[in-house]
């Protein structure tokens, strides 16, 4: 399923086995960022996958120990 989302007004969505944001979080401040990651956090099921864009990261976030690099040079991560 597809489905637009503000990532800085709405509420998560559950139970998500994927979520791809690729070259959106380049464009926020860090507020904005941990914001929208605290989102994808809570809205993927264990072991989920959340895809970034190449210029993106999760290594600077309070999130970033809730995940695995699946693939570091894709940016893909997978949710403990």
């Amino acid at each position: 399923m597809f489905a637009d989302h503000s990532l800085s007004t709405d509420e998560v969505f559950l139970e998500a086995h994927l979520v791809s944001c690729r070259n959106v979080l380049i464009y926020f401040d860090r507020g904005l960022q941990d914001r929208a990651l605290g989102l994808f956090e809570n809205a993927l099921v264990r072991r989920g996958f959340l895809g970034l864009g190449s210029k993106e990261t999760l290594r600077f976030s309070h999130h970033y120990p809730a995940f695995d690099e699946f693939r570091p040079a894709e940016r893909i991560y997978q949710k403990r």
